[in-house]
């Protein structure tokens, strides 16, 4: 066999080999990542194409700590040479979690295993990321599930223990009261701690209807007369007689249940209401897509700061002096118990946002 025809099959036998070795790779479930002694990327397969957004072609050549969030991109290129330089291993062959970051900048959470190769004396190292992002939610919904469950123990015991008894207590300094003198410092006294009771009244339905919210009854439901019939209830209060509150738009009937829609929706309004003082404005539109329904809330008030509305819908997360945190949690509950969605942003313009998604009802037959 001649000299070119061995050359030729050689290169058959790397092209079979390179299409055997990529087939290999791109079928694997996890990202694979190659790097070299320098930290530039040479192989990057399609699962971690999937998981860090970008194609291989842009990555090629390019320094593996762009896959990192600080301060780990920073400190990776000392990592890798401080290994070289004394074989010390903090992670090769070890595997742990760490944080990836996608092309998006989104950080996620991310199990490594690093493995070392040498070719031609130059070493080499391969990565397999498994994503972590699916269980992590798991586990949070796990300890979510566990943590209502317990409260729905306490909140039962609370409405049978104190909720009862409390109104009992109520009525008899309501008929002391009655007896005092109009306009009196006692008859003052009497009336602070019946508005005292009614505050930890109010707190007690909240615990309950968020720890053990009714089964959504759902129903075709005019969201424009159920808005007017918040608002109106809503302008009753008189701390709230400078509050300008528009409706605008029209939707279809939605497939949801009006109790517990005027709970949300109260909710909700009440919340744009405070964070503006009772003034200002808050415009609630309408509109529909698809098999949708949407209520859009906006209000003109300060905004949410970020580090807040990152827990918006942690329950007892509020900024309220005498809030009970459980307004924004229990909407969420509540709507989504009905196969809805609830979305909050605050534009660059001011304010906050607030996006209702509800099912549209069936046509009537």
């Amino acid at each position: 066999m001649s000299s070119s025809a061995d050359d030729r099959e050689t290169l058959d036998q790397l092209r079979v080999a390179d299409a055997r070795w990529r087939a290999i790779i791109d079928a694997a479930v996890d990202g694979i990542i190659v790097i070299d002694s320098a930290g530039s990327i040479e192989a990057f397969n399609a699962s971690a194409e999937r998981m860090f957004g970008y194609v291989e072609d842009e990555v090629l050549g390019k320094n593996v700590s762009l896959l990192m969030p600080e301060p780990y991109r920073s400190q990776h290129d000392g990592y890798l040479h401080h290994h070289i330089q004394t074989g010390e291993r903090r992670i090769i062959g070890i595997g742990r979690a760490v944080t990836g970051r996608r092309r998006d900048g989104q950080s996620f959470p991310v199990h490594l295993s690093v493995g070392e190769f040498e070719i031609d004396g130059k070493k080499h190292f391969t990565g397999i990321l498994h994503d972590l992002s699916r269980r992590t939610e798991l586990e949070e919904q796990l300890r979510e599930a566990t943590a209502l469950a317990r409260l729905g123990e306490m909140a039962a015991v609370i409405a049978h223990e104190v909720k009862n008894p409390l109104a009992a207590v109520r009525g008899a300094v309501q008929v002391i009261g009655s007896r005092l003198p109009a306009k009196t410092s006692d008859a003052a006294i009497v009336t602070e701690i019946l508005a005292r009771i009614d505050g930890l009244n109010d707190l007690m339905q909240d615990l309950l209807v968020f720890a053990r919210p009714p089964a959504p009854k759902p129903a075709r439901l005019d969201l424009r007369s159920l808005l007017d019939s918040v608002i109106a209830l809503l302008k009753r209060d008189p701390a709230l007689g400078d509050l300008d509150v528009s409706v605008t738009g029209e939707a279809p009937y939605a497939l949801a249940d009006p109790n517990l829609m005027k709970i949300v929706l109260h909710n909700l309004l009440m919340n744009a209401a405070q964070a503006q003082q009772g003034k200002g404005s808050v415009r609630v539109a309408l509109r529909h897509a698809n098999r949708f329904d949407y209520i859009d809330i906006a209000d003109s008030g300060p905004g949410i700061p970020a580090e807040i509305r990152a827990a918006l819908f942690r329950p007892f997360k509020t900024t309220k002096a005498r809030g009970t945190g459980l307004g924004m949690a229990t909407a969420k509950r509540l709507i989504e118990s009905q196969e809805g969605q609830i979305a909050v942003e605050c534009p660059e313009s001011g304010g906050t946002r607030i996006t209702l998604t509800i099912p549209v009802a069936p046509a009537a037959t």
